[in-house]
């Protein structure tokens, strides 16, 4: 004999599948994401620019790194700027022809230690094991945003003693020390040039590095509308859920009971 196994079967089902949404509900909520079943369209969009999101933070990060790079060579082209004017100071120094020739030599000594010193500079100044005064920054390609062609082309030029014309001067005579006072005024230009170029590509960096966190905010911002939890309808839908469970429950009780004292009938 059959009694209340319908109406027990289908407590019991019932308490199954509000178990499994209130459990979906409460990770729901613990997340504050929308399952992607819940609103397909919504959680395709925000797949999406989350994707954006990931190719805007690529490119920052690669931003981020070529103006540390710039920095560096920033520092280094200022280490060799001092130099120069020094190297002039020693120049003017030695085209005075009130000094005597071991004047002159000692001058010569500190202006060939200088020559060194603008080498040293070049071959140790580095980012990232690139040593960025040395010609191996050329070409750098730098991504500045998420799509194809938002790259930046950097190129710092070497700048050493010889590059810069320098390193056959000398101060050992009064006209030697004018043709290097010459040499030291066309290398001083040229550091200043590469430096107002590194300063530029520098702030046009910063520019996209603003501009692509702007961006991110705005999508960051599109996504949390998208796929962020309605926390007071989930909340909602949690304390109906509970109260379906708890009613199929005291239901199963019921038809539990009832065929328990039916039962007693017959005996």
């Amino acid at each position: 004999m059959r009694i209340n196994e319908i109406s027990g079967i289908w407590a019991i089902r019932q308490l199954q599948l509000l178990s499994g949404q209130q459990s979906g509900l409460i990770d729901q909520l613990s997340r504050a994401t929308i399952p992607f079943n819940q609103d397909v369209s919504s959680s395709a969009i925000a797949e999406r620019l989350k994707t954006q999101i990931s190719g805007y933070q690529r490119a920052m990060y690669e931003s981020h790194n070529a103006t540390g790079m710039l920095s560096t060579a920033e520092a280094g082209l200022g280490s060799i700027h001092s130099v120069l004017n020094r190297l002039r100071q020693l120049a003017v120094q030695a085209s005075s022809p009130t000094l005597s020739d071991s004047d002159r030599s000692v001058l010569q000594e500190e202006y060939s230690q200088l020559l060194q010193q603008i080498n040293s500079v070049s071959q140790n100044v580095s980012y990232n094991n690139i040593r960025v005064l040395a010609g191996e920054v050329t070409n750098f390609t730098v991504q500045t945003g998420p799509n194809e062609g938002q790259r930046m082309s950097i190129t710092i030029p070497a700048v050493d003693s010889e590059r810069l014309g320098l390193s056959s001067t000398n101060i050992a005579s009064i006209e030697n020390a004018q043709l290097a006072l010459e040499a030291i005024d066309q290398a001083t230009e040229s550091v200043s040039r590469t430096r107002s170029y590194v300063g530029a590509t520098t702030n046009r960096l910063l520019s996209a590095i603003n501009e692509m966190s702007g961006t991110m905010i705005n999508l960051t911002s599109s996504v949390s509308r998208l796929a962020d939890t309605d926390f007071a309808r989930s909340t909602m839908e949690l304390f109906k859920t509970q109260l379906l469970q708890q009613s199929s429950l005291i239901n199963m009780i019921h038809s539990n009971v009832s065929r328990q004292s039916v039962l007693r009938l017959f005996y």
